[in-house]
């Protein structure tokens, strides 16, 4: 797959929850008490945030801007990619610090200020390295259609997004189709991430009928991807939406799958992992750039198991780390 041919001022737009990550290690024994379900994403309802609250109040937690295309971004930048991030904050601090820490990893923001409190999600990060992700939206999916600006989707080469932002009859939903629409008539290539595979089953309708018309890249985990194919695993299945899927499959390794066949890469073996979150988000981060570059899928794959293996080593989904060049040293 090629890349645009115009010379555009960013490499990746990203539509994203904007959603303050408030990072916790918890025990398996605290996950069943909270009762959600483990390495999945739930709407809070008010019982399981005030439990909440009082975990993070004696864990120390750690707060970083999150939502899945916003850590893509975050590492596409952190590779030498110029990105730009659509979104909704609210007046608070939490809100400003999201907007204040974007910018200062050389991302421009198009970020709309509402009233009310910012969306969180507090990511519980168990023994073995899981993550699980409870949510308190806020004013994060207040984001509206007119509130998209057409010159910056025009100047993107990719709109990059996931199946997050359709969650709910919201908004942001709205916004991010009609996002989609001005992409198309720009010939900016769209980018998917199905997210998580709850989401995929309690939204098939809508994100089948998005898919109706092709994408250029859809990015999957395996079990977004087995419930997007209704349970099978033959994932050539995909190519009725896109030309190019990629299924990441964490320690296995990834694949790439085309018209053309599959390329298949062996993730990097990781023996001291600390945190899973935002793996996947990496992944298609480095993967974005090899695309950038112009680079071919096997090795696009490989500097996307790089960032994967290295964010996990760590608490977090985001790296401060900023790295020039890397298909040279994998």
């Amino acid at each position: 797959m090629s890349v645009c041919s115009e010379n555009r001022k960013y490499q990746i737009t990203a539509i994203s929850d904007a959603l303050t990550d408030i990072i916790a290690e918890v025990s398996d024994e605290m996950l069943q008490k909270l009762d959600l379900p483990k390495g999945n994403s739930i709407a809070l309802n008010e019982e399981n945030l005030k439990k909440l609250a009082n975990i993070v109040d004696t864990n120390k937690p750690r707060i970083a801007p999150g939502g899945s295309p916003t850590n893509v971004i975050y590492g596409a930048s952190n590779l030498g990619l110029k990105c730009a991030f659509i979104g909704c904050v609210g007046c608070d601090d939490f809100g400003y610090d999201y907007i204040n820490n974007l910018r200062d990893n050389d991302i421009d923001t198009y970020v709309s200020i509402k009233r009310g409190n910012s969306g969180l999600c507090y990511t519980l990060i168990s023994p073995d390295g899981q993550r699980t992700f409870g949510l308190n939206f806020g004013v994060a999916k207040q984001l509206y259609e007119y509130e998209i600006l057409h010159s910056l989707i025009k100047s993107s080469e990719f709109l990059h997004f996931s199946a997050y932002e359709f969650r709910g009859d919201n908004p942001i939903n709205v916004a991010t189709r009609h996002a989609v629409s001005i992409a198309r008539k720009a010939r900016t290539k769209i980018s998917f991430d199905l997210g998580d595979s709850l989401v995929v089953k309690s939204s098939r309708e809508q994100i089948e009928t998005f898919l109706s018309e092709k994408i250029d890249i859809l990015f999957a985990n395996e079990d977004e991807a087995k419930a997007l194919c209704e349970g099978s695993s033959n994932f050539k299945g995909l190519l009725k939406y896109t030309d190019l899927a990629v299924i990441k499959l964490g320690s296995e390794g990834a694949i790439a799958i085309t018209p053309e066949g599959e390329i298949r890469v062996s993730a990097y073996k990781v023996e001291d992992v600390k945190d899973t979150n935002g793996a996947g988000d990496n992944f298609q981060a480095g993967f974005f750039y090899g695309q950038y570059k112009k680079l071919n899928l096997e090795t696009c794959l490989r500097i996307g198991h790089f960032l994967a293996a290295n964010i996990i080593r760590r608490i977090g989904a985001q790296s401060q780390v900023k790295i020039s060049g890397i298909e040279y040293f994998i």
